[in-house]
């Protein structure tokens, strides 16, 4: 991949904390990474009314960082904020030959 198409973006962890019977899940920062971004619309990103969905972003890297399912992405430095919440959530992972591809979903903080 080229450096000039790579974006810095910072990885955080969920971690489930009960308290009194309630869930609460709380965000950690764990490294940075670098990313290729990019926002492929196609039909399968359509929502059952048949609008376009243009909360899903596609993130490519050649590098093994060691993103899993549910891991939260953030675009701004993060790294350092107490009350974190990342901008986007990784919902699935694929490999194709050398090259790792996520998918990105905005999230909102539910």
């Amino acid at each position: 991949m080229l450096l000039k198409n790579l974006t810095k973006v910072y990885l955080s962890k969920a971690e489930e904390k009960k308290d009194h019977g309630e869930i609460e899940k709380t965000w950690k920062f764990v490294s940075t990474a670098f990313l290729n971004l990019q926002q492929d619309v196609n039909e399968l990103d359509r929502r059952s009314s048949g609008e376009v969905n243009y909360d899903i972003y596609k993130a490519r890297t050649d590098r093994c960082y060691g993103i899993e399912n549910g891991y939260g992405i953030s675009l701004n430095d993060v790294s350092k904020s107490s009350k974190l919440v990342p901008e986007y959530r990784v919902l699935d992972q694929s490999r194709i030959g050398n090259t790792r591809m996520y998918r990105l979903e905005k999230y909102y903080g539910n």
